[in-house]
């Protein structure tokens, strides 16, 4: 049976209800009324989450609300909830409870929300039904999927520090003693190479950053790859293992050069944005020799005067 409620004397309506953590949010709209939809963003087999719904009414005489939730992939015990009246910037949240049946699909399927209203204008003899539909994506997943992402300086001086920052996705289920780690097979690295996450949950994001340096005594300029191998385990303790790479130029600082090694290559050549020291010597010369003249100017037309 549908739950009905009457707050028709109330100016605010509100009600507390349970947001899904790392939750996806869609929301349903017209010009009279919204109804805001949160729900995680990967759920299992045979697993029970909620589906929050938010309404809002944008105008008054909004009446008869009622949000249906319903798909043959799901078992939920109440699949309406239904409003009688709802004044205008009021809000009502209610939470669907519902369970993935055990022979969903792996993957995405589409859960059916429908919120339907009645509106009466000025010039109505009565009120005016109205239907809003969505199809809304749900992610079931039974195994963890991380996918990582990671950058670095395109150049680099050897020995000198450098880092590489990068970001580690969970796109599908609850993932377990997460190791990530970096070599090389070109040079020896030193420094920060391996982060550990004991828990990544569905849907959450962690950031890492790895500080690290070549050796000193590179003799010429070069190339090297930076391995990045992640493991992770699922809740059973069965092992996943994910790899990746990024490339980076080594080359000696110069014993005049001030600043990043960042560059660019321009056919064979690399070009990189560096400042010499002699350079800003000559410079804040030159700087020194433009005054001087400019005062002696100053003094010749004094003394012409």
């Amino acid at each position: 049976m549908p739950k009905f409620v009457n707050y028709s004397l109330l100016v605010f309506i509100s009600i507390i209800f349970f947001v899904p953590a790392y939750a996806t949010q869609n929301s349903i709209t017209d010009t009279n009324i919204e109804a805001i939809l949160n729900y995680p963003e990967v759920v299992t087999h045979e697993s029970e989450f909620v589906f929050s719904s938010i309404v809002k009414a944008k105008v008054d005489q909004i009446s008869n609300i009622t949000v249906t939730v319903t798909s043959p992939e799901i078992e939920i015990l109440q699949d309406q909830f239904h409003i009688e009246n709802l004044p205008k910037d009021s809000t009502l949240g209610n939470n669907f409870n519902i369970k993935v049946r055990a022979q969903a699909p792996h993957g995405v399927f589409l859960v059916n929300v429908s919120v339907e209203y009645f509106i009466k204008g000025f010039f109505d003899e009565k009120p005016i039904k109205n239907t809003l539909t969505k199809a809304v994506e749900l992610n079931v997943q039974s195994i963890p999927i991380l996918v990582l992402h990671a950058d670095a300086t395109d150049s680099i001086f050897a020995g000198e520090p450098f880092s590489i920052k990068g970001t580690i996705k969970n796109q599908g289920y609850d993932a377990q003693n997460i190791q990530i780690g970096v070599d090389s097979t070109h040079v020896e690295l030193e420094g920060t190479k391996f982060h550990s996450f004991t828990n990544l949950d569905a849907g959450k994001t962690e950031s890492f950053e790895f500080v690290l340096k070549t050796p000193k005594d590179l003799a010429i300029p070069t190339d090297i790859t930076i391995n990045i191998s992640t493991s992770y385990f699922d809740k059973s303790g069965k092992e996943y293992k994910l790899e990746d790479s990024i490339n980076v130029f080594v080359r000696q600082r110069g014993i005049l050069e001030i600043g990043g090694a960042e560059g660019i290559w321009v056919g064979d050549f690399f070009i990189a944005p560096v400042v010499g020291v002699g350079t800003i010597v000559s410079s804040v010369i030159g700087f020194l020799v433009f005054l001087w003249h400019m005062k002696n100017k100053k003094k010749q037309k004094r003394t012409k005067k």
